[in-house]
């Protein structure tokens, strides 16, 4: 189970975003080179298990789960982020098949802009909390 998993399959089923950015560009982990703009990649900051001396069947974990948006200009970036925000932002149930999911926004990271290239990039921040089997 994974944070990136469920905010991947909240991000592929929200229309408003993938009216902007197609399915398949938004992964998990790296964009690969040579990817048309835009695009959106998803990676794992951190994650927190809570342990238990006596462990049941499931364990709650919470991952801190950055979304980096890259566009070819600064107000489709602004746009992409928005809809990014509004598909995952305070979700909660069963998501990509995972139980007891909750997601919430966190920090908002800088803008960067390479103006040569025509590349403009910012990331938003989810912290994703779930159940998995022990």
């Amino acid at each position: 189970m994974s944070g990136v998993k469920i905010i991947r399959a909240l991000l592929a089923a929200d229309a408003a975003l993938t009216a902007l950015v197609p399915a398949v560009r938004i992964v998990a982990g790296v964009v690969p080179q040579g990817t048309a703009l835009p695009a959106v990649a998803i990676t794992e900051v951190s994650r927190v298990d809570i342990n238990a001396l006596k462990p049941g069947a499931y364990a709650r974990s919470t991952s801190r789960v950055q979304v980096t948006v890259m566009a070819a200009s600064y107000p489709m970036q602004k746009q992409i982020l928005g809809a990014v925000r509004h598909a995952c932002r305070d979700k909660v149930g069963t998501i990509a098949g995972v139980g007891g999911v909750s997601v919430l926004l966190d920090s908002t990271g800088p803008d960067f802009n390479d103006s040569d290239t025509g590349f403009y990039m910012q990331s938003q921040d989810f912290k994703v909390s779930f159940i998995e089997p022990t």
